[in-house]
C-alpha cells in the first residue's frame, strides 16, 4: 500500500503492556508503520491493573485523535468500545491475547501485527453494533461480542492464565471439561416483549456476532452490523448427552428437539430460578439472577480491510 499522503493524521493507540514483553519494540513497529502510512507518531495511553481501559481510553479520546487504536486481549477491546461508543472517531484493532474475539469476526488477522496495521491505517470505516447488558446490580455494561449467564460464564471463571498463554483456547477445552456436568438452572425469557419460557437451561448467551469462542459458529446468522442480537439457549440433552450438544452445534442446528434454541431480536429479559454467573465477553461480572440484554445499533465505528467483510456467508 502506498502512503504518499497529503498530510498526517493523529492516532493515539490503548495498550495492555502486560501482553507485550518487547514492549519498546512494539511502540517502535507500530510508530515505524505510521510514519511510514501518513501518520503522526502515535501517542500512547497504557493500561494498568487498576484499570481495564477505559480511564485510558478517555484519556485518548480527549487528545481528539483522528483514529483510536487498541492493542490489548478482549477486555480491553470491550473498555475502549464503551469510551468510543456514540463517536465518530474510529476503532483500529491490534490483535493480543488468545481471544480475540472481535477481530476474529471482523477478518482482521490475529497473528500478523504488520497486516493488522495496515488496516488500522488505510481500512475503511464500518459502523457495527454494540451489545448492552444489565444484570442484578442495574450497571449497564457494553460488550461487543457476547453476554451471558451460565455455562459459559462458569469456563470463562474456570479457565487457567497460564495454561491459555500456553495451549491457547485449549485451555477453555480444559475448564469447560469441569464445568459442563453441572446442574441447570430455570429460565424464564422474554424476545421484545414476547414470553418464552424454558423449564431448565445450561447456559442463555446474547451474541453480537456469530462466532463467540474458536472459531465455532455458536450464533449460526448472527452479524455485527445488523441492528440486532441472537440469543442462544443451551438446554440439557437428556438423550444424546453432551455428544448431542456437540454435534448440534458443530452442524448449526437450531431449533431442533434437543439442545440449542436461537432467537434474533433487539431486547431480551431473562428471570433465573436462582443465581448464576455471568460474563460479558469473556469476563465474569458475577453472579445473577435476572437481567436484559439489548443492542446499540451501529453505535462503534470499525476500521476494517477494504474491502470489508462482516459476518460469515
Amino acid at each position: 500500500m502506498n502512503a504518499s499522503l497529503s498530510r498526517t493524521r493523529s492516532v493515539a493507540v490503548v495498550i495492555n503492556p502486560t501482553k507485550f514483553p518487547d514492549f519498546a519494540g512494539t511502540k517502535a513497529r507500530v510508530g515505524a508503520a505510521a510514519s511510514r502510512l501518513g501518520w503522526d507518531e502515535p501517542r500512547w495511553f497504557e493500561t494498568s491493573r487498576d484499570d481495564s481501559g477505559v480511564a485510558a481510553a478517555r484519556s485518548a479520546l480527549a487528545d481528539a485523535p483522528d483514529l483510536v487504536c487498541v492493542m490489548g486481549g478482549d477486555g480491553t477491546v470491550r473498555a475502549v468500545a464503551g469510551v468510543l461508543r456514540g463517536t465518530s472517531v474510529p476503532c483500529g484493532l491490534l490483535p493480543s491475547g488468545t481471544g480475540n474475539l472481535l477481530a476474529r469476526n471482523l477478518g482482521i488477522p490475529v497473528d500478523s501485527l504488520d497486516d493488522a496495521l495496515e488496516i488500522a491505517f488505510l481500512g475503511q470505516n464500518r459502523a457495527i453494533d454494540v451489545g448492552l447488558a444489565t444484570f442484578d446490580d442495574d450497571e449497564e455494561r457494553v460488550f461487543v461480542v457476547m453476554g451471558g449467564v451460565g455455562l459459559d460464564a462458569d469456563i470463562m471463571a474456570h479457565t487457567d492464565d497460564g495454561l491459555k498463554k500456553k495451549v491457547g483456547w485449549g485451555a477453555y477445552v480444559v475448564a469447560g471439561g469441569a464445568t459442563m456436568f453441572r446442574e441447570g438452572f430455570g429460565v424464564t425469557l422474554s424476545v421484545d416483549g414476547e414470553e418464552h419460557t424454558s423449564h431448565e437451561c445450561l447456559m442463555v448467551l446474547a451474541c453480537n456476532c456469530s462466532s463467540v469462542v474458536a472459531n465455532i459458529e455458536l450464533a449460526t446468522g448472527a452479524k455485527l452490523d445488523d441492528a440486532q442480537l441472537d440469543l442462544v439457549v443451551l438446554r440439557p440433552n437428556v438423550v444424546a448427552g453432551w455428544l448431542g450438544v456437540a454435534v448440534e452445534v458443530a452442524a448449526g442446528i437450531r431449533n431442533g428437539a434437543a439442545s440449542l434454541r436461537q432467537w434474533s431480536g433487539r431486547d431480551f429479559g431473562f428471570q433465573l430460578d436462582r443465581p448464576v454467573l455471568a460474563e460479558i465477553d469473556g469476563d465474569p461480572v458475577g453472579e445473577t439472577r435476572a437481567g436484559r440484554f439489548g443492542v446499540d445499533p451501529g453505535a462503534l465505528i470499525v476500521r476494517l480491510p477494504v474491502p470489508a467483510r462482516l459476518g460469515r456467508s
